[in-house]
């Protein structure tokens, strides 16, 4: 039986029945147009103390596989957060509803790249009784006490970003982490006084760093763009930031200006879009979230494009224009155009589909300002998003380094960028494919790089595909955003 007095029953349970009834309304409800997931959290009272009841999912599976998780999935159509989690943990390891008691519903969280809100219902097993693992999801259920939890040498960090890393705990032959791990680690935070003694994950050291990812199942891509030209990945070159200013100063100095590079984006852009949307683009209500240099003029160009094809187009600048010239263009075209910072995000709708052109090559991770304010609001809606040259947030030479935009599409300018190349980045870029934007081959290798023959043979749109195996789990500080509405100030009509 556990002798630490905080796991004691009447302490313990206690303490979580008030942490729950502190949780407002606000930090339980997931925005009314995300992508929504509930988890049941449940624990049970055994001769230990109290124990987590969780799962671990199937080798084979596309999202999380291996992972150990709580019994979970996607809302259904006028189902409650509660009803969703009791449902799942039927279907999953077949669960008596009529054995738990709801205690309540924790803080919903934003968990990248999936684009998922959380939302943990925590639930007491009453009545315990056999579970039967449904096999196409679940390869068994695990129950952990939480007296493992406590113990120090089955503490790990996960370090995924600057900012720091995520808890992770080694279970007798699993490890627990990833989103998982966050939702524990807040039950703990709140139900076990000091349960850590003030240490950090990141404070642990490198020596207890785990990186799982590199040695388990993970995310693979799939096509989202039909009927066009492939090549590995691995077979073209990825470049640095340092490399694309010297090709951008090449052309320049041979007379090629940045408009015309930027209309042949702009049309790479309004392809992907097309292709993604699977549909005629007429109608189409499309919102292109444009910066200040040469991504912005790219998403401009796509937005006079798209809006002659008849797509209802919206801008969001998040910086004064590159170009300023393309917005008098765009006001001809009838587009709108607004400033992300004056107005308020709360009320505007991104439509069917969302360019991402906030920031490319020359942007430092992570995200800040303006760029953050426009990702935290495009996590609030379950949209397809297409990505210029490369996720905003993501690093030309860093990668992944904290909050970036999760895109189901990247489509990268030339050649891609380094970052683009880390394993852990994959999932945020999506689907990758490489434009044509008419740099010149002699450019290319006058700077030493050699881009693969053909590389453009078939088209001006080629996929990058690749055989390794990514991770799905956000960082720390991608994952802990409030469900509350995001907003600058200033109104703006819907």
């Amino acid at each position: 039986m556990s002798t630490d007095p905080r796991l004691a029953g009447e302490t313990f349970w206690s303490r979580l029945e008030e942490a729950l009834a502190g949780v407002t309304t606000e930090q339980r409800t997931p925005p009314a147009d995300a992508r929504v997931g509930a988890v049941l959290v449940l624990l049970e009272q055994t001769a230990d103390g109290p124990g987590l009841v969780l799962t671990r999912r199937r080798a084979d599976l596309r999202s999380h596989p291996g992972q150990v998780s709580f019994a979970g999935g996607r809302l259904d159509a006028d189902e409650t957060i509660e009803e969703a989690a009791l449902r799942e943990a039927q279907e999953e390891i077949g669960l008596d509803a009529a054995s738990v008691e709801v205690l309540g519903v924790g803080p919903v969280f934003y968990i990248p790249p999936s684009r998922f809100w959380v939302a943990p219902v925590v639930a007491r097993w009453r009545q315990p009784h056999q579970l039967d693992c449904n096999p196409w999801e679940v390869d068994e259920v695990l129950r952990v006490p939480l007296a493992q939890l406590l113990e120090r040498d089955r503490w790990r960090q996960v370090p995924l970003s600057l900012r720091g890393s995520s808890w992770a705990w080694q279970l007798d032959g699993d490890l627990l982490w990833g989103a998982t791990a966050m939702v524990v680690a807040l039950l703990l935070d709140v139900a076990v006084e000091r349960w850590s003694g003030g240490t950090r994950p990141e404070g642990l050291g490198e020596e207890l760093a785990v990186r799982p990812w590199e040695h388990m199942p993970a995310w693979q891509r799939r096509a989202r763009l039909g009927g066009l030209p492939e090549r590995p990945q691995e077979e073209v070159p990825h470049v640095s930031a340092g490399t694309m200013r010297e090709v951008d100063r090449r052309l320049a100095a041979a007379g090629l200006p940045l408009a015309s590079l930027v209309e042949h984006a702009g049309r790479a852009l309004t392809t992907a879009t097309q292709l993604l949307l699977d549909r005629s683009i007429a109608g189409a209500a499309v919102t292109i979230a444009a910066g200040p240099g040469g991504n912005g003029a790219g998403g401009l160009a796509a937005a006079r494009l798209l809006a002659a094809a008849g797509a209802e187009v919206a801008v969001l600048l998040t910086g004064d224009p590159r170009l300023p010239d393309q917005l008098r263009t765009l006001e001809l075209a009838g587009v709108r155009v607004v400033r992300a910072g004056e107005v308020a995000l709360d009320d505007l709708l991104p439509g069917d589909a969302v360019i991402d052109a906030m920031l490319g090559i020359g942007a430092t991770p992570p995200l800040r300002g303006v760029p953050e304010v426009v990702a935290t609001w495009l996590r609030r809606h379950d949209v397809p998003v297409v990505s210029l040259d490369l996720p905003s947030g993501v690093g030309a030479d860093e990668g992944l380094r904290g909050m970036c935009v999760a895109a189901d599409v990247t489509v990268t300018l030339g050649a891609p960028a380094r970052g683009l190349a880390e394993r852990i980045v994959h999932p945020y870029a999506g689907d990758l494919y490489v434009a044509d934007i008419g740099i010149p081959p002699a450019v290319w290798r006058a700077i030493g790089v050699e881009l693969p023959a053909g590389l453009f043979a078939d088209g001006p749109l080629v996929r990058l595909t690749s055989g390794e195996r990514a991770p799905d789990a956000g960082t720390p500080d991608q994952a802990e955003r409030p469900a509350g509405a995001t907003s600058l100030d200033g109104p703006l009509d819907p």
